[in-house]
């Protein structure tokens, strides 16, 4: 009897092991195939420039601008893709500021202001400069509310979130459509 218990153990024992490694095996063949990124630029892209922001927004706010351009370079050079440099890079990004607009997002009691919601769209040109041809040309758009509290600094706030996550979204689209 001893010795059926210690077969059986040994069996289970065995079991175990291949589950757990055919576990591994598998969650590590998923990881290998699948990417957030979805995608790379092509190899023939190895330098990218980002030119400064343009503002046709009418907003009247210079700050926006200059945060916007510094966070598309800061993120891609964080991301390390590709290398940037000043200008003449195997692509380029262009970019417009389109729209800043501030609006009531949300009423407190006796109709007064509670938050507002600062929206920014970025109209964004990618060209590879290698083939000579638009890659695409999208508009970006990101949107955060703020209380009225202190709305200067809640704007600013606001506005540089959602500028962020433009940025990320830019980042995304370059190296995922390809």
């Amino acid at each position: 009897m001893k010795n059926v218990s210690f077969f059986l153990h040994a069996v289970h024992t065995q079991r175990s092991l291949v589950s757990h490694i055919t576990i591994v095996i598998c969650a590590f063949m998923l990881t290998a195939c699948y990417s957030f990124r979805g995608g790379s630029v092509p190899d023939h892209i190895a330098t990218m420039s980002v030119a400064s922001v343009i503002d046709r927004s009418g907003f009247g706010d210079p700050a926006f601008r200059e945060f916007c351009t510094e966070t598309l370079i800061r993120r891609f050079r964080s991301d390390n893709t590709v290398q940037l440099v000043e200008e003449n890079g195997d692509a380029r990004i262009s970019t417009i500021l389109t729209r800043v607009q501030d609006q009531i997002a949300a009423l407190q009691s006796g109709d007064v202001e509670g938050t507002r919601r600062i929206t920014v769209a970025i109209e964004v040109e990618y060209f590879d400069a290698v083939k000579n041809k638009l890659v695409w040309k999208r508009t970006f758009e990101n949107s955060d509310v703020y209380n009225v509290s202190d709305p200067t600094e809640g704007r600013r706030a606001a506005a540089e979130r959602s500028i962020k996550r433009i940025a990320d979204d830019v980042l995304l689209a370059v190296v995922s459509d390809w």
